[in-house]
C-alpha cells in the first residue's frame, strides 16, 4: 500500500453462484476451511512463542540468540512456519495460508512482550474464524449476475482432485454507500486489500478492504475545533472565543441501551426456566436470545458512533477547521473518574472513528490531557471544583461566567496546548 493511502472495510452480503458443487457442498468446504484457518492461526502463535521462549533460554545460558537461517534454513520465521504447516493444509490456497499466518504473527508480535513477561496468556482463536483472503486471491467484475467476486480458496492440486474451479459469489449491493464504494473499486479508483469471508448463520458475507488516497480540503491547521464528549450531550464542539458550535444530544443512545439492557436481563431470567425445546442443548442454546440482545446493543453503538463522527467531520470541513483537539480517553475504562455511562457507550470507539474520518480529509487530530478542562473557566482561567454547581451548568466562582458545562469544556479543549497551560500556570496535578 502506497504511503499516505488509507484502508477501510465495507461489509457485503454474498450469494453463492458456482465453483465447488451445489450450495450444501460449498458450505461444507468453507466450514472445513474455517477449521483449518483456526488451526493455522493457533499453531502460528504456538510456534512463534516456542521459538521466542527457546531463544530467551539460550540467551540466558550462552549470551547468544538463535539464528533463524542457520536453525531453519529460512531468512524469516514466518517462512519456517509456512513450511511446518503446509502439509496439513494441502487443500488451502497458499496465498491465503500466508495471509492467515501473517494475521496471527502480527497478533503475536503485538503481545509478545506481555506474554513473555507473564502479564498475559498466549493469544488463541476460537471456532468459526473468518476466511482470510489475500488481495490477489479475489477478483471483482460486473456481469449478468451483477457484481461477481471470484475467489481463489483452494489449492490447484485440490481443485484438480475435486474438479473445482475458483468459487464465484454474487455480491449484493443494498445501499448507496455500498454501490459507490464498489463502483470506485471496479473503476480502479480504489485498490483491494486483504479481506475476509465471514459466516453469520445462515449467510456468508465479504468484509472487503479497500484502499484509497485521502481527500484534502482547504483549511487552516491553526484553526482548532475543541471536542468534548459527555453523557447528556454526546458531542459538544466549539472554538475558543466563538459562540455556539456543534451540539449532538446523547439521549437516543441512553434510551436504546436502557431498553435493550432491560430486555437482556429479562431473557437471562427466562433462560433459568426455559421450555423443554431449549433444555438439553447446552448453555449456548439456552442463552442464545441474550447474545442476540447484546449484539443489537453493540450494533447500535457502532451505528451511532459512525453517524456522530461523520456529523462532526462534516462540521469541521464546512467551517474549515484544520485541527481537531480532543481529550485523550485511551484509559477510559480504567479511570474511575469517568462516568459509567461514558464507559458503557465506548467513547474510545467514537474517538477512533473520529480519527479515521479526520484522516480521510487531512484533518489533524491532537489529544490533550482532560484533567481540569471541565473545572477551568474558559473566560478567565480560574480552576475550581465549585465552578460546576451541577452536571450541566458551569458558573465561574471568580468572574461569574455562566454557560453549558460541556460548551465551556470544549472551549478549553480548543485552546492550543491547554494541558500544558493548566499544568504550568496553576501547578495542577496532571497525573
Amino acid at each position: 500500500m502506497a504511503k499516505g493511502t488509507l484502508s477501510k472495510v465495507m461489509k457485503y452480503e454474498l450469494s453463492y453462484l458456482d465453483g465447488c458443487g451445489d450450495f450444501q457442498n460449498m458450505q461444507k468446504e468453507l466450514w472445513a476451511l474455517q477449521r483449518q484457518t483456526r488451526e493455522i492461526l493457533n499453531r502460528t502463535i504456538q510456534i512463534a512463542y516456542h521459538w521466542d521462549y527457546t531463544d530467551r533460554e539460550k540467551f540466558k545460558k550462552t549470551g547468544q540468540h538463535l539464528d533463524v537461517k542457520s536453525e531453519t534454513g529460512y531468512k524469516r520465521l514466518d517462512g519456517y512456519i509456512y513450511d511446518e504447516l503446509k502439509e496439513d493444509v494441502k487443500n488451502f490456497a497458499s496465498v491465503n495460508v500466508n495471509a492467515t499466518i501473517q494475521k496471527a504473527w502480527s497478533k503475536y508480535k503485538s503481545s509478545k512482550t506481555d506474554v513473555l513477561r507473564g502479564d498475559m496468556s498466549l493469544p488463541s482463536y476460537k471456532s468459526d474464524q473468518p476466511l482470510v483472503l489475500h488481495g490477489q486471491s479475489m477478483k471483482l467484475s460486473e456481469g449478468e449476475d451483477g457484481v461477481v467476486m471470484q475467489a481463489t480458496l483452494f489449492s490447484n492440486t485440490y481443485k484438480k482432485e475435486q474438479e473445482y474451479s475458483n468459487v464465484r459469489f454474487a455480491v449484493r449491493l443494498h445501499d448507496t454507500t455500498q454501490r459507490t464504494i464498489m463502483k470506485n473499486i471496479l473503476s480502479g479508483d480504489y485498490g483491494l486489500g486483504q479481506s475476509q469471508i465471514v459466516y453469520k448463520r445462515p449467510k456468508w458475507f465479504l468484509y472487503l478492504t479497500y484502499n484509497f488516497s485521502p481527500k484534502q480540503h482547504e483549511a487552516d491547521p491553526d484553526k482548532i475545533l475543541g471536542v468534548d464528549l459527555g453523557e447528556t450531550i454526546a458531542i459538544y464542539a466549539s472554538s475558543i472565543g466563538e459562540y455556539g458550535g456543534l451540539r449532538i444530544e446523547g439521549g437516543e443512545v441512553r434510551a436504546f441501551a436502557k431498553q435493550l439492557e432491560a430486555r437482556k436481563r429479562a431473557l437471562q431470567k427466562q433462560a433459568t426456566y426455559c421450555g423443554e425445546g431449549r433444555v438439553g442443548h447446552g448453555t449456548k442454546t439456552r442463552v442464545a436470545d441474550v447474545y442476540k440482545a447484546e449484539d443489537k446493543i453493540a450494533n447500535f453503538r457502532n451505528t451511532v458512533n459512525h453517524r456522530y463522527s461523520k456529523k462532526l467531520i462534516d462540521y469541521a470541513i464546512q467551517h474549515q477547521y484544520g485541527t481537531i483537539q480532543m481529550e485523550d480517553l485511551t484509559g477510559v475504562k480504567k479511570d474511575t473518574g469517568f462516568p459509567k455511562f461514558l464507559q458503557h457507550w465506548t467513547y474510545y470507539d467514537l474517538q477512533q472513528k473520529i480519527e479515521a474520518k479526520a484522516k480521510e480529509h487531512g484533518i489533524r487530530i491532537i489529544k490533550v490531557n482532560p484533567a481540569f478542562t471541565s473545572q477551568r473557566c474558559s473566560k478567565c482561567g480560574n480552576i475550581d471544583s465549585g465552578n460546576r454547581p451541577s452536571q450541566a451548568v458551569f458558573c465561574c466562582t471568580k468572574c461569574g461566567f455562566k454557560a453549558n458545562a460541556d460548551f465551556n469544556a470544549s472551549q478549553n479543549i480548543s485552546i492550543p496546548g491547554i494541558d500544558k497551560i493548566i499544568k504550568e500556570s496553576y501547578g495542577a496535578n496532571m497525573e
